[in-house]
Order: C-alpha cells, then sequence, then structure tokens
C-alpha cells in the first residue's frame, strides 16, 4: 500500500461510519506486515500537514504493532518486520521524538522503550553515539528524552546486568553536567528549562537508583553535581506562569522539577549515605554524606517547609518526601 492509499484507509478508520470504519480496519490487518507498512505509518505520524487526528490514530496504530512485533516472546516466531524495516524506523525516530507534539511523543517514546528494551546494546550499538552527539547539538531535548528511556532500562537489573550503565555515564555524565550547569545560571528560566532539567534528574535517578557507578563517586564530580541539586533546591519556584487550579499546580514542570530533586537526595541518604545501614562497603561514602551534605539538606527541606507556614504553597507529594527524609 502506497503512502496516499495508506493515509485514505487511516482517515476511513475514523469514520462515523460502522462499515466503512471496519473496511479500513481490516485493509490495515491486510497490509500490515508488507514491506514499508511500517515506514509509512511513521511518514505519516511525523507529517505537520496531516490531519492530528489521522496522526494520532496512525501513532496508536504504530505503538501497537511495534509492541506486538517488533521482539516476538517466542524466539521460534518467524520475523513480521523486515531488518531493513526495522532499520529505518530505528534511524528515523530518534529524530522525530522531539519535533513531534506532546501527544505523540508519548506514543513514540512507548515505542522507543519496547525497541531499546529489545535491541540495546546488541542490534543498536550507535544509539549511545547519537545522544552523545546530540547533547553537544542542538537537539538537546530529544536527546535527553531518549537517554531517559535507555537509563531506565537498567534501573531494576542486578549488578552483572548493570554493566552498560557505567558505560552509558562515563559517555553521556560529563555532557549532562555541562546543560545542567547552563540550565541553572539562567536568569528567568522559561517551562522548557523546567522540562529539560526534569528530564536530567530522570536520567541521574535511573543510574543511581540500585547503585552509584563509579564515576559519580570522584569527590570532585559528586560534588559538582550535589551542589546543582542543592542549589535547584533552594531557588524559589518561579510565580509567573503557576496554575491557580491545586491538580494542574502540583503537576507544573517546576514543582515536578522540585520532586525529582528531593526524591533524588532522599535515595541518596536513604540507601547509600545513613549511617545505621548495615552495609561495610558503603561506609566510607556514608561518612561522606553526613559531613559533607545530609544537614545542608536538612536546612533546605525545612527552609521549604517553612513555606507552608508562611501560608505558601507547597505540593503534597514534596511535602510528603521532605518528611520521609526527616524521619530517616
Amino acid at each position: 500500500m502506497d503512502l496516499p492509499s495508506l493515509a485514505l484507509v487511516l482517515q476511513a478508520a475514523l469514520s462515523s461510519n460502522p462499515a466503512e470504519r471496519k473496511a479500513a480496519e481490516q485493509s490495515l490487518n491486510q497490509f500490515q506486515y508488507t514491506s514499508q507498512h511500517l515506514v509509512r505509518v511513521l511518514q505519516i505520524i511525523v507529517d505537520n500537514n496531516r490531519d492530528s487526528a489521522v496522526r494520532q490514530f496512525a501513532s496508536i496504530h504504530f505503538k501497537n504493532f511495534i509492541a506486538k512485533n517488533w521482539a516476538p516472546l517466542d524466539p521460534n516466531e518467524q520475523q513480521k518486520i523486515s531488518p531493513s524495516d526495522k532499520d529505518v524506523v530505528r534511524d528515523n525516530i530518534l529524530v522525530y521524538v522531539a519535533q513531534v507534539p506532546p501527544l505523540l511523543r508519548v506514543q513514540l517514546g512507548e515505542c522507543l522503550k519496547t525497541i531499546i528494551n529489545a535491541d540495546h546494546p546488541e542490534h543498536w550499538p550507535r544509539l549511545l553515539d547519537w545522544v552523545k552527539h546530540n547533547l553537544q547539538d542542538q537537539q538537546v531535548y530529544g536527546a535527553l528524552f531518549v537517554l531517559r528511556i535507555l537509563a531506565r532500562k537498567y534501573e531494576f537489573k542486578s549488578e552483572e546486568e548493570r554493566t552498560p550503565v557505567l558505560h552509558i555515564v562515563e559517555e553521556t555524565f560529563p555532557h549532562l553536567l555541562n546543560i545542567f550547569n547552563k540550565l541553572v545560571q539562567i536568569d528567568k528560566p522559561s517551562l522548557e528549562v523546567a522540562d529539560l532539567i526534569k528530564l536530567i534528574c530522570k536520567i541521574f535517578w535511573s543510574s543511581i537508583y540500585l547503585e552509584i557507578p563509579k564515576q559519580l563517586l570522584d569527590p570532585n564530580v559528586f560534588n559538582a553535581w550535589m551542589m546543582l541539586f542543592l542549589n535547584v533546591l533552594e531557588r524559589p519556584v518561579p510565580l509567573e506562569g503557576q496554575p491557580v487550579d491545586p491538580e494542574l499546580r502540583k503537576s507544573w514542570g517546576w514543582w515536578k522539577v522540585k520532586k525529582w530533586t528531593v526524591h533524588i537526595l532522599n535515595r541518596l541518604f536513604t540507601r547509600f549515605g545513613d549511617l545505621k545501614l548495615r552495609n561495610p562497603e558503603n561506609r566510607a561514602f556514608a561518612q561522606m554524606f553526613q559531613k559533607n551534605y545530609a544537614g545542608k539538606i536538612l536546612e533546605c527541606h525545612l527552609n521549604l517547609l517553612g513555606i507552608i507556614r508562611a501560608g505558601g504553597y507547597l505540593p503534597d507529594r514534596v511535602t510528603n518526601l521532605i518528611l520521609q527524609y526527616l524521619s530517616s
């Protein structure tokens, strides 16, 4: 099925006429395993001149197809996506994920998660090179978005399965530190800046969740990260643009940044920095953390709680995380 025909079928799949809709769905089922089908669906998703409802439907079809067929659970099952189609999808989805609207980005993000979980590093060795290059280029948001998915793959892995994390940290964290440094120096940061900082926080969280990578244990490197997190923790959330509705406000970008920062600092203390832990290999780190950072974090947390006492706003989740730190 060529591109114009596919676009018409996807449009018909949204028809209010049940017969027309059923015929379109049957046509999609009939042609979905043909060569180039997946590539053409992706072309429609990213075409800004297409109807947004068609693009949204195409993105859901694309996500469901990849979830089912990219890496079949049965290793003996015949591959339904050709290697050449997989190569085209892998090469292009990285660029497109940052360019599409948020609703479509969610769907492409799920596709990326499926592909990365199945293919990295064995079948997608160039992925990290793409991320590293674009962290230094104009595609910073896209690179961070992809790196977040990549880091999350290894978040809960056992120690022997976390070897790729060391390589990821070594290749990308110096660039993340540089980006983070520039972002916190912006005088009147936009909501887009909050989105970038939030992604950096999530990447850091995934990388240290079970174990602190050895590169971050260098005192100078660790201190540089901690100074940035403390900077974010201390800095007041911008008043301009803050939603009035409490439900919208708690999920606003800058409060999300505050939540993730508190989350990370709590994790560093409760898993690695608490001297009460019976874990001898963490003892030196715990002593250093208690001496250099635990008290400062406590001071910042108490200042945040002071916002409530002064009649200001603090999201319940942030308050809860702060109280967890105090109780620890």
